[in-house]
């Protein structure tokens, strides 16, 4: 094992007891000093296995102070927590121990926590992925290293991780090493692990595909381990390309809280942007594939429509991409219009007084766009009429826009492409039914600046994250 990218880092072991994990801890314990590494472990004593369980954190405990090892260890009701939260024993046992490991990261704790997966294990990863019906990604096996940002992002959302994390993380070293050459590595060091005896419950589908399928592979296939390890390599480095082409057909527009995806991209690269934006969404590993044909249907339907998806996401026909978001309630508000700066919702209105000049014909300068593509407007204040306000559209709302034509405001929003969830988001300037101004998209004819203008006032809209 190849210590020196570890050398002046602080490296924490997940010690279960078990063979494979105390091979790693002996090797490195052995090595720690001359590769200049601080080796610090961690163990996790789930409440599952009764005095089983508290054995395994005895022995751990007392290994680690026979060889002087710094320990940290907890003790948690896995049972509870996996009813609470509605999940699988292994599920829960498994958020709970990344927890601790990306506390352990944010707190600047270690630079890195080892685990003791090797190649059989990813060998099962692979088999398991490929049977519930995973695509490229989950061909890709175990990940040979998870950054301490996305764990924290992940198991830790409430936390702000209080460290710097560049190059941080839980790392597998073994990963791409065979059971064999561990069990070997044991036996050439008079080391015995404890026995979990979980491991020969095939009720667990990681026992079933280790105990029936991969035993019995590797009577025909002695090297398979090491053949779906090459496997898995190969598959990740593709899919983490195609995840690099796909980041081109995404765009997030911070203004409307969405995940843009082209529709033009290629079948691949649309699942993958898609996945990339169900993530950034807050949506993990709740999705499947079935989800994702459901994206490819509404991306070939009509404009406009939408679908739900786990996690609260909803999806929407948007002309020419995908929009993925998380539906807000629609603002209420109604203010008088006038200077100052005004909320609905997510996005504000700031009116100001425009800066003194000689009046400008028209609109006045051009339009000035955001990166989400509003203006700023400019308008003749003095023609508005009594009792104007600042508030959302409504039904039976009429616009004479610049340039002359009157119509529906309903028809105008859709003649400019604007998305229908985005329709009645956008404040309008208006007094009863007539509206003279849509925010950000256009003002009416009737407010136009003209030379004899006296009193010139500039609209804008924003989102309120923005500075």
């Amino acid at each position: 094992m190849d210590l020196s990218p570890y050398r002046g880092r602080r490296v924490c072991v997940a010690l279960s007891g078990g063979g494979d994990s105390l091979a790693l801890f002996d090797y490195l314990n052995k090595n720690a000093a001359a590769a200049g590494i601080a080796l610090s472990a961690v163990h996790v004593e789930h409440g599952i296995r009764g005095a089983s369980s508290l054995a395994d954190a005895a022995f751990v405990a007392a290994l680690c102070g026979a060889r002087g090892v710094p320990l940290e260890s907890r003790a948690a009701d896995i049972p509870a927590l996996a009813a609470a939260r509605g999940e699988g024993l292994e599920a829960a046992a498994r958020r709970f121990r990344y927890a601790l490991f990306a506390a352990l990261l944010a707190e600047d704790r270690a630079d890195f926590v080892f685990t003791a997966h090797h190649a059989a294990d990813n060998a099962e990863s692979v088999l398991f992925n490929l049977f519930r019906g995973a695509a490229l990604t989950g061909a890709g096996g175990m990940r040979a290293f998870i950054p301490a940002a996305e764990l924290i992002a992940q198991f830790l959302p409430d936390g702000a991780p209080g460290a710097d994390l560049e190059g941080k993380g839980v790392a597998r070293p073994l990963l791409g090493v065979p059971k064999a050459e561990i069990q070997e590595y044991l036996r050439e060091n008079g080391l015995q692990g404890r026995e979990d005896e979980t491991n020969a419950d095939e009720s667990y589908t990681r026992n079933f595909l280790r105990r029936r399928v991969l035993a019995s592979a590797k009577q025909v296939f002695p090297a398979c381990e090491s053949r779906l390890y090459e496997f898995s390599r190969a598959a990740r480095e593709d899919d983490e390309f195609l995840y690099s082409l796909a980041a081109r057909a995404l765009r997030f527009d911070a203004f409307d809280g969405a995940y843009k995806v082209d529709l033009s991209a290629p079948r691949p690269l649309f699942f993958r942007a898609c996945m990339v934006a169900l993530r950034g969404l807050g949506v993990q590993a709740d999705y499947a594939r079935v989800n994702l044909e459901d994206l490819a249907s509404l991306a070939r339907g009509e404009n406009g429509k939408t679908l739900a998806l786990p996690g609260g996401v909803r999806a929407a026909r948007e002309y020419d991409v995908l929009a993925l978001y998380l539906p807000r309630p629609r603002a209420a508000a109604e203010y008088a219009f006038g200077v100052g700066e005004f909320c609905f919702g997510r996005i504000a209105v700031r009116v100001r007084s425009a800066a003194p000049g000689a009046p400008l014909e028209g609109r006045g300068e051009e339009l000035v766009r955001s990166a989400a593509g509003f203006a700023r407007l400019a308008i003749d204040a003095a023609a508005l009429p009594e009792g104007s306000v600042l508030r959302l559209r409504r039904e039976g709302d009429r616009f004479e826009k610049f340039g002359g034509g009157r119509r529906k405001l309903k028809d105008f929003l859709i003649e400019r492409k604007i998305p229908r969830r985005l329709r009645d988001e956008l404040p309008v300037l208006a007094c009863g039914s007539q509206v003279y101004a849509v925010c950000g998209v256009e003002i009416s004819e009737k407010v136009k600046l003209g030379a004899h203008t006296s009193e010139r006032l500039t609209i804008e809209v924003y989102h309120k994250g923005d500075s």
